[in-house]
């Protein structure tokens, strides 16, 4: 039997008698061990080839189709900054890199603290061991603030025992189905891994802020003035054009409806009530203190029993140098507040705009419209083409979860600073972010747009390009020719064509939420927060962790990173997966608004020169 010369299985007695007697007994004269592939071996080795480059080709088109074109823009700049190695450059030597290896292990051991006391794993809080076994009695727990205060709790402090939502009936929903189907909502899903129970914890309560009592029935004010021991107010209208009489009714009445409960609950040990840091925009500098109200609580009360059609025509007069029926309803929840609540263990937190999530549940959540948000929304549809603001003012907002986290936190500073019949000053908290993190209007529409640029939505209806203007003559002339009258010639084909008309109608509700924020957008204010930095300064470093809160620590640049990307998700509702045919189309609206903006300059041009022909001809003839 002979072997191939190669084998190593010649030189092996076993395998070589082994392999003669498979040889024999099969009739072959000459084995090759290592084989010969036959055609069809060969074929199918070529296919398997063939197919395996197409899948990388596939998946190189793929990774082109979604990276990001200012990645691409500076890999391909041919001026793009080169790494200095000359002789100039400066070396890290062993002791600086021992210092940064030690700073890394430092890092890497804060986080893995940070993760233990998140997850639950580390023994508790003082925070956490504050709210073990408590009933929180909570009010705008429907709304933005409320969602994701409720998702906290649940989430960091799930050793409580109840948490009672005050809830009314709304569009045909019960308050039980309501507070059923915000619970299913995006936002909830981490609590809901974290504490799978915590859902039986939140029980809802059947009432209305503008109703007498909170709308109560006797039952549940029975259970409620028995069990809770803690209770935080968020509920208000946030609608700054909102009637007079629905304003007082929920952030006045109501306010006082919350006190005058509070007043009957056996075990109350702390109550905060959260209002707004442009209460008191009559004030340049807004320190933390209570200020002469605009109008008394009961005086406010009466004027809102009357008619709307007597109240509008002196309204202007009524909020003298307030704003809006927001800013003045919430100054004179603040001295009910301080009417009311005196002798018992109660504290105001203001915070300033509120936007969305920072870091938690889940970076960049919202489902609020108002305020910054509603106006990124419509730079990045391409929807808002000019704006009425001054890009050197500061803008001051607060991300959603961190006010979040001074609620809870005040309310445990509260209680545990409270001593019975206290009759000191109640502490408000201005929980702002022009004091320790200031970014200007400019700052921060540069900043979203740096981030947001190459995370466009299929939802965009023309290609950024916002005219921010601090001439309110100037806003004028733009919003003609860049909103009203686009949207003119836009209904007047669809009027032309059969279709339906709604350009006009759509702007004008644009314009009335920017005029919202115009007074904000145009001026600013100086914030004292001492009383936050105190409260900051007084927490243990793991509540700090689990709580956090400084705005000292807040990265405006972070914060952008998912801004607008979290407007595209969870606001407009337009997934990542569709990310690739965004940036098709917004690279197709880029071009179409070069092109228009050519043609435009073209037309300007023409009418200039024939007008000044016209001229000439008037003047030699």
């Amino acid at each position: 039997m002979n072997f191939s010369a190669e084998s190593p299985l010649e030189k092996t007695e076993v395998t070589r008698e082994k392999i003669s007697a498979w040889a024999d007994s099969h009739g072959a004269k000459q084995v090759d061990v290592y084989g010969k592939p036959s055609n069809s071996h060969l074929q199918e080795l070529e296919r398997v080839r063939n197919l395996s480059k197409e899948l990388q080709n596939n998946l190189n088109d793929l990774e082109n189709s979604v990276c990001i074109p200012e990645e691409e823009k500076q890999a391909m700049n041919p001026i793009a900054p080169i790494l200095d190695y000359s002789e100039h450059h400066e070396f890290v030597s062993a002791n600086q890199l021992d210092d940064y290896y030690a700073k890394e292990d430092e890092a890497d051991a804060r986080e893995e603290e940070q993760r233990r006391l998140t997850k639950g794993k580390a023994a508790k809080t003082a925070i956490q061991r504050f709210y073990k076994d408590q009933c929180v009695f909570l009010t705008g727990g429907t709304g933005f603030l409320g969602k994701v205060l409720i998702e906290k709790l649940l989430r960091s402090c799930g050793d409580l025992d109840t948490i009672y939502v005050l809830v009314r009936p709304k569009k045909g929903k019960d308050p039980h189905s309501r507070l059923h189907d915000m619970l299913d909502d995006f936002v909830f899903h981490r609590a809901h891994e974290e504490n799978p129970k915590g859902i039986h914890k939140v029980v809802p309560v059947v009432g209305d802020m503008e109703e007498p009592g909170l709308g109560l029935s006797n039952e549940d004010r029975k259970m409620i003035t028995s069990r809770v021991t803690i209770i935080i107010n968020s509920a208000a209208t946030v609608k700054f054009d909102e009637k007079l009489s629905v304003a007082t009714g929920i952030n006045v009445r109501g306010t006082k409806s919350v006190l005058q409960l509070a007043k009957e609950c056996k075990h109350l040990k702390a109550l905060t009530h959260v209002s707004t840091a442009f209460s008191q925009t009559h004030v340049k500098h807004i320190e933390e203190k209570f200020y002469e109200p605009p109008m008394t609580v009961e005086a406010l009360e009466a004027v809102a029993q009357l008619d709307d059609s007597v109240i509008d025509p002196i309204l202007p007069t009524l909020l003298g140098n307030r704003p809006n029926t927001y800013c003045f309803t919430k100054a004179v929840a603040e001295e009910a507040v301080r009417k009311y609540g005196e002798g018992m263990p109660v504290a105001i937190l203001r915070p300033s705009i509120v936007i969305s999530t920072y870091e938690e549940p889940v970076r960049g959540w919202t489902d609020s419209v108002y305020g910054p948000t509603g106006l990124v929304v419509g730079i990045g549809t391409g929807v808002l083409r000019t704006m009425y603001m001054d890009l050197d003012k500061l803008a001051d907002m607060v991300p959603v979860d961190l006010t979040v986290n001074a609620i809870i936190a005040s309310t445990y500073h509260t209680a545990n600073n409270f001593k019975e019949n206290q009759t000191s000053d109640i502490p408000i908290y201005n929980f702002v972010s022009g004091a320790q993190a200031p970014v200007t209007w400019g700052e921060f529409i540069e900043a979203n747009i740096r981030h947001g640029i190459s995370k466009p939505t299929t939802k965009a209806v023309w290609y950024y390009g916002l005219n921010p203007t601090k001439s309110y003559y100037m806003f004028l002339f733009y919003n003609f020719f860049l909103h009203y009258l686009p949207a003119l010639l836009i209904d007047s084909y669809c009027a032309l064509t059969g279709r339906k008309r709604n350009m006009l109608k759509f702007y004008s509700k644009v314009i009335k939420l920017a005029h919202i924020l115009f007074y904000f957008s145009t001026q600013d204010w100086r914030f004292s927060d001492d009383n936050v930095r105190e409260m900051w300064r007084s927490l243990p470093t793991s509540d700090k962790t689990v709580f956090p809160f400084n705005m000292a620590d807040m990265s405006w640049d972070y914060m952008t990173e998912t801004f607008l990307l979290g407007l595209r998700v969870y606001l407009v509702n337009d997934d990542l997966s569709t990310l690739p045919e965004a940036r098709k189309k917004w690279n197709r609206l880029y071009y179409m608004h070069q092109c228009l903006k050519v043609i435009t300059v073209c037309v300007v041009l023409y009418i200039a020169y024939s007008l000044f022909n016209l001229i000439s001809w008037l003047v030699m003839g």
